[in-house]
């Protein structure tokens, strides 16, 4: 069954509950005259016709997103959680009228009250409906996030209590005749149905100003800081490479729309970009399902390089390739040690003054008090391979994997050249290990295999 079918079943069901408890409690309460029970019969009938609005709200709400409400219609529930808060206040201001007009009034009869076994077994019957409908109801409405059967779940959790308090109102007029009149204790039994129907008023304006504050924050797009934090641990821990800067996240009945501001290196490709992207959105859906959301990219220029970050930069821009970097602060300052990589048949004395540049650019914009570098030929070559290659070549790489206790390869390729052998072995990324860790892990596996397979191919395992 779906969000919407089972908003829909609820809502009928609360109506024709709400309906059943209307008619029963204004038939009480005429026959018995008790304020408690005639000012529970209204609120029975106000539930009815928020029942009914809700039925309504939700129909709506379920319509899809068009081209006039492009983030669909769910807002409709919190309008009508709105319209439930007045109906609700209107029914407290009726009944604290009456209740003062009953509690001034000089006649006797004003507080009298009809009790009979039918007026105990209407507000028990009440109770027993209230109390499995509302957890019902809150059932739902946390499922499927309606703001309509939400209010209509609060209002029922407080029908049990003001179910309760009339309870206890017309069991203390029972027992008047039981008291000496002019006593302290006949005094409160005789206005007990009164005192307990201000009890109902008092749990009604509760729950109205928590409907009233909750919708209205809903319809002004007040933000969602349970959904905002949780996407931003999720970039935090899963993505810290591009760190969130403004992020605006409203919600729209079960819809949860997001549009998130991420930093990113001013070089990247548009295409690439797009990739990051994708990723977020799908990152934060399988997190949060019911999210729709929006990401925009912002070129990091006022963020500062790292001194690593920046080396690097300044060697492209001298067509040098740099690894082995190392920054030592001593007593002296700051020293630089890095290989920079040079064609293998370029001459130092055509590279010299380039050398010397970078060296120069790296010193002053770190304020380094040395740089030192080691030239190596950016040349990687691939060792030869006589024997063929076998016909079983990739079964061998998995048992040899399995027998190492490695995860199993997701993707085997074997490149050749001549005699040259190129075997790639993918394994899943293991989200659980830092890159330290993962780094060892598979220089280990890379050196057991080369032990298992010594004559097959360069075996160089990485993750998917």
């Amino acid at each position: 069954m779906d969000a919407d079918t089972k908003k829909t079943v609820a809502a009928v069901s609360s109506v024709i509950w709400s309906a059943l408890l209307t008619v029963m409690k204004f038939v009480v309460g005429i026959i018995t005259g008790s304020l408690g029970i005639l000012s529970e019969a209204l609120h029975s009938a106000l539930d009815l016709l928020a029942a009914l609005g809700s039925l309504f709200a939700v129909r709506i709400a379920a319509r899809p997103a068009d081209e006039e409400h492009p983030y669909g219609h769910g807002k409709v529930e919190n309008l009508m959680a709105l319209v439930e808060t007045a109906l609700l206040l209107a029914t407290a201001a009726w009944v604290i009228k009456e209740a003062v007009e009953r509690l001034m009034s000089d006649s006797p009869d004003a507080l009298h009250v009809e009790t009979s076994i039918w007026a105990f077994v209407v507000v028990i019957v009440s109770l027993v409906i209230d109390v499995n409908r509302a957890a019902m109801l809150k059932r739902v409405a946390k499922e499927t996030k309606s703001a309509a059967l939400e209010a209509d779940a609060a209002h029922f959790a407080s029908d049990i209590w003001s179910s309760a308090a009339v309870l206890l109102g017309i069991t203390g007029a029972a027992c008047v005749g039981f008291t000496q009149e002019g006593s302290v204790l006949h005094w409160i039994l005789l206005r007990a149905d009164v005192l307990a129907s201000l009890g109902v008023v008092m749990l009604i304006l509760h729950i109205c100003y928590e409907l009233g504050m909750k919708a209205i924050n809903n319809l002004m797009d007040k933000s969602d800081g349970e959904a905002a934090e949780k996407i931003r641990e999720l970039m935090k821990t899963r993505m810290p490479a591009y760190p969130v800067t403004r992020m605006r996240v409203r919600e729209v009945g079960m819809k949860v729309y997001t549009e998130i501001e991420v930093a990113v290196p001013r070089e990247l490709h548009v295409d690439t970009a797009h990739e990051i992207a994708d990723a977020i959105e799908d990152l934060i859906a399988s997190e949060i399902p019911e999210a729709e959301t929006i990401v925009h990219m912002q070129p990091s220029a006022q963020a500062e390089d790292t001194p690593e970050l920046l080396i690097r930069r300044i060697a492209l821009t001298h067509r040098f390739g740099v690894h082995g970097l190392v920054l030592m602060q001593s007593e002296q300052g700051l020293v630089i040690f890095t290989d920079l990589e040079l064609p293998p048949h370029a001459t130092l004395e055509g590279w010299h003054v380039a050398i010397q540049a970078f060296r120069n650019e790296v010193q002053r914009k770190l304020n380094a008090t040395d740089v030192i570098v080691h030239v190596e030929p950016n040349v990687r070559e691939l060792p030869s391979y006589r024997a063929p290659i076998p016909k079983d070549w990739e079964s061998k790489v998995r048992h040899a994997m399995i027998s190492l206790g490695a995860p199993l390869p997701t993707r085997i390729q074997l490149y050749t050249q001549g005699a040259h052998r190129l075997c790639i072995i993918c394994i899943p990324m293991e989200f659980s290990l830092n890159v330290q860790e993962s780094h060892d892990r598979i220089s280990a596996i890379n050196k057991r295999l080369r032990a298992e397979l010594p004559d097959m191919a360069k075996l160089i395992v990485t993750y998917e």
